[in-house]
């Protein structure tokens, strides 16, 4: 089922569909699935009921990945087209993913119900601006002590238009009163333009305490 949504400030003026439905997409798609999330698997680190929402999922690779490793899939987007390509996908292989459209602002989930949360190539594409109701949208479907990670441009690279994932920016937008931050790690992100310098970050949400 898709849901509809409010209107999203990410990159307001850009044709995301036109993207996906010209095909013009593939150069931000993982291919195979992001090594990150095998290597969080396979260490044993993603519980085995554990509720996965992929923010930004676009096509869906990566989110059907989650699901055909046993995890209870959601994906998001703010792009039609994109998720009736996942949609497709998703027959292919026999897997159940739950596919939203939405916008990362106002994303249709309900409060602490997320335990990871996979943002590959999301919050280097938010403005500042909108940053602090990005992070509070985070804190808001994700359960207590679960995860986000953060993975994207360290640098505006002229071609793309980002804002890049620094330590700084982490620690800005992610304060320590409410999340467990982990080190903010150089990873590469391949296009067919060449390498990107990227950033990758695991953040932990603070349980919270009711007196």
């Amino acid at each position: 089922m898709l849901l509809q949504y409010k209107e999203s400030k990410l990159m307001p003026d850009y044709d995301w569909d036109l993207d996906y439905a010209s095909g013009d997409f593939r150069h931000w798609e993982p291919n195979p699935s992001s090594p990150e999330l095998a290597a969080l698997i396979t260490a044993g680190l993603i519980g085995k009921n554990a509720k996965i929402l992929d923010a930004g999922c676009g096509g869906g690779l990566d989110t059907i990945f989650m699901a055909q490793c046993g995890f209870s899939a959601v994906g998001v987007d703010l792009s039609k087209k994109a998720l009736e390509i996942a949609k497709a996908r998703e027959g292919k292989v026999h897997v159940k993913v739950d596919w939203l459209l939405g916008s990362v602002f106002d994303l249709p989930i309900e409060s602490q119900t997320i335990d990871l949360v996979m943002d590959r190539g999301l919050f280097h594409l938010v403005e500042d601006v909108d940053r602090p109701k990005y992070s509070s949208e985070m804190y808001r479907v994700l359960s207590p002590m679960g995860c986000l990670l953060i993975r994207g441009a360290s640098k505006d690279t002229g071609q793309e238009r980002f804002n890049p994932i620094t330590d700084e920016a982490i620690g800005k937008f992610f304060p320590k009163s409410n999340w467990k931050r982990g080190s903010v790690v150089p990873i590469p992100l391949f296009s067919p333009a060449g390498v990107i310098d990227a950033r990758i970050v695991i953040l932990k949400k603070f349980a919270t305490v009711k007196k």
